[in-house]
């Protein structure tokens, strides 16, 4: 019973805990990424040859890029042969004891941009200087939407497992999460210059593509007109750049994506998603129920998006916990790392708790989000613990149980337009 008690008050969580804990696993973060590029990793795994991480696929990318042959990106084939080679290059010419698999290029040209000038740096440099340009990012957006009452903020900010899980991995979650919180921070205070962040964010179609109809709802046209034209810039950007071959390459694959990664998809791939879609999978349901149930969770999420973000006295953290939640949930293609989206909605949902108070279970519930990324499995071998979509569902649940909050008691008429995000932190 206290155990239940301490559980929906969040008695538990003290500041104590709030302080020390943080600062140990950035510690240890620490000390393993040092032990791991020193090598220290192959005393564990003796089969692993250099670190390298799935950063490699970008650098590969960027190289032919590079060199004028954008478009060689998007063969699978040429793809993995090419990463194959740099790994072998980082293994000082030996060929790696296992079979390395294939990472292939899935992003639009769009952010072939990213990896070209990337690809002028030596490997481990060009490594370094896109993690921490990512994490500087992170860093910098997500500390203004997080609650400013406490200095250990900022060291839960940095201890969120996920971004553990992005550095170690090399991906680019903390450049998606920048992008998209830089977006809800300016929306009211400058919305040209939000609708230019959101548009960025089209370089993952997949977390694009419910932000123009957030922000019509929210009848945000100057953000909307911005977002669009953020996008269709970077597009004739890359068009330019890299030709009409590059995109004719990016469409020819979407159909293997689908088929290869998530219908027709191995073990390994099966094992690293982790949206509803793949749950289904998991658990042995055919392609036509992994498909029905990834749309119905779609479909009602995206319907209570729409809800909170037609609502004009919605808090903008509300809508904004709800917009990246729902982001996450809707597309069958996430993986572990996408997950430091997470990122967003912790940091307002606290934010709005402090300030107006937590609702039952609310405290353990942001605790267990934040832990997500250390409790789901991710072997790689067709078995994961799918966590991430029930706790998906759980967040969504409580941006609309925030709403009806606010509605009730009058809440968020004090952050409600024209106050901007940024003027309404703690």
């Amino acid at each position: 019973m206290r155990l239940i008690m301490a559980l929906r008050q969040g008695t538990w969580l003290t500041a104590e805990r709030l302080s020390v804990y943080p600062k140990l696993l950035v510690v240890v973060y620490v000390v393993f990424g040092l032990a791991w590029a020193a090598g220290f990793h192959r005393v564990l795994m003796p089969e692993e040859g250099a670190v390298v991480t799935d950063f490699v696929n970008v650098y590969a990318a960027g190289v032919v890029a590079r060199d004028g042959h954008a478009d060689d990106a998007y063969d699978w084939r040429d793809h993995r042969d090419l990463e194959h080679r740099i790994e072998r290059g980082l293994n000082l010419g030996a060929e790696p004891k296992r079979d390395p698999g294939n990472i292939p290029w899935l992003y639009p040209p769009m952010f072939l941009g990213v990896a070209w000038l990337v690809a002028f740096l030596p490997y481990f440099l060009a490594l370094a200087a896109y993690s921490t340009a990512g994490l500087i990012a992170y860093g910098a957006t997500i500390s203004r939407l997080a609650p400013r009452q406490y200095t250990s903020s900022r060291w839960i900010i940095a201890a969120f497992p996920a971004v553990f899980v992005n550095l170690f991995a090399g991906q680019n979650g903390s450049i998606t999460t920048a992008l998209l919180a830089a977006g809800l921070i300016f929306l009211d205070q400058s919305p040209l210059l939000a609708g230019a962040m959101f548009g960025l964010l089209s370089y993952k179609p997949q977390f694009f593509v419910l932000i123009p109809l957030a922000l019509v709802v929210g009848r945000y046209w100057r953000a909307l007109i911005a977002s669009l034209a953020s996008a269709a810039l970077c597009a004739a950007l890359s068009l330019a750049a890299f030709g009409s071959s590059s995109w004719q390459g990016f469409i020819d694959g979407l159909a293997p994506t689908r088929s290869e990664i998530l219908e027709n998809g191995s073990d390994r791939w099966l094992g690293i998603l982790h949206s509803v879609f793949s749950m289904v999978r998991i658990f042995g349901g055919d392609l036509q129920l992994a498909y029905a149930a990834q749309a119905m969770v779609a479909a009602v999420a995206v319907a209570i998006l729409v809800w909170i973000w037609a609502l004009r006295t919605s808090s903008l953290a509300i809508r904004g916990a709800s917009l990246a939640a729902t982001l996450l949930l809707a597309s069958p293609y996430l993986f572990v790392y996408d997950q430091l989206l997470i990122a967003i909605p912790i940091a307002l949902l606290a934010r709005q708790g402090l300030q107006h108070g937590f609702l039952p279970y609310e405290k353990s519930f942001l605790v267990a989000l934040w832990l997500l990324p250390f409790l789901i499995q991710d072997s790689g071998h067709g078995f994961a613990l799918p966590l991430t979509p029930p706790m998906l569902i759980g967040l969504v649940f409580l941006c609309w149980k925030r709403m009806q909050v606010e509605q009730h008691d009058g809440v968020a008429t004090t952050e409600a337009r024209p106050a901007s995000l940024a003027r309404a932190r703690a």
